[in-house]
């Protein structure tokens, strides 16, 4: 399969990369403010992903990965980024920063096995890893000297990934909650499907859907329904453009177009990247009798 390109504005991939992403731009809205906690929490997840965190295994699921996770955080910090050069109500403050840092890097944690759980893959977790990303932030934060009011303003925000469920308004007290949940939200689902290899990728996340369609956790309305992989490559653009356009609007605040802040050029690369994803999965799909899925 021939290497897909990489987008010179939606990276980077790599935890290093995305660790030294966040520490760079925290400095610049907030001088003298050390990077000493957003090191820590990206240590102890890589911990958790390779299965050297207490009680959990390395992470399996071959599309909700560590690679993954960075590139949502990628996003999220950029979505942060924009917003505090856009001058926009709510004011942030650096705290704020650091927990949406912590609630990314843990938003699919959920899907991680515990050690004793030998069957299957994280995958059957599907339809309930964000709780469970959530619980594991109860026991993972305080480690981390986090108190636990701002706990619960990383589960709400956790939270806000779920891309099945309705924002629970009473979950924030806020504008400033809610932005950093809406920052995750979207973060999410921007680093996700803008990633360059996206379409390659979603062979990957259709195995995730089988196996957790053949999980007693299964809610058929969380998974989706796809015949093949093919199904889900046709039903990608109708995803993005019926359904996440509207989660991005609705359920997480516009705060996507703050991301014209963040880039020199005022444009929005990640919403340029997923559309050139999309089209290039119309040119796979057009190449699909040449092609064994």
């Amino acid at each position: 399969m021939r290497r897909p390109p990489r987008d010179r504005f939606i990276g980077p991939v790599t935890p290093d990369e995305t660790l030294r992403l966040a520490s760079a731009i925290l400095p610049v809205h907030f001088p003298g403010q050390g990077t000493e906690f957003i090191s820590a929490a990206f240590h102890e997840v890589q911990r958790a992903f390779a299965g050297t965190y207490p009680g959990y295994q390395r992470c399996d699921t071959a599309f909700h990965d560590l690679a993954h996770t960075c590139q949502a955080t990628a996003a999220t910090v950029r979505i942060f980024d924009g917003h505090l050069k856009s001058g926009r109500p709510p004011t942030l403050a650096p705290r704020d920063f650091e927990l949406a840092v912590a609630g990314i890097l843990l938003h699919d944690i959920g899907f991680l096995k515990e050690v004793g759980d030998d069957s299957g893959t994280g995958a059957k977790y599907t339809a309930v890893h964000v709780g469970r990303g959530a619980r594991f932030a109860e026991k993972f934060l305080p480690r981390l000297e986090v108190a636990p009011d701002e706990v619960r303003v990383v589960r709400s925000a956790i939270h806000c990934t779920a891309t099945n469920e309705d924002r629970d308004e009473t979950a924030f007290r806020d504008d400033r909650e809610r932005f950093i949940g809406c920052a995750l939200g979207t973060g999410d689902i921007l680093g996700t499907m803008a990633a360059p290899d996206y379409p390659e990728r979603l062979p990957a996340l259709y195995e995730e859907f089988v196996e957790a369609a053949s999980s007693p956790r299964f809610r058929g309305e969380e998974v989706g329904h796809y015949a093949n992989v093919e199904d889900l490559l046709r039903k990608t653009r109708g995803f993005y453009e019926k359904y996440v356009r509207r989660m991005l609007d609705q359920k997480w605040g516009k705060v996507y177009r703050v991301l014209e802040y963040h880039f020199a050029d005022g444009t929005n690369h990640y919403l340029q990247a997923i559309e050139a994803n999309l089209d290039r999965i119309d040119r796979i799909l057009n190449a699909a009798p040449r092609k064994r899925w």
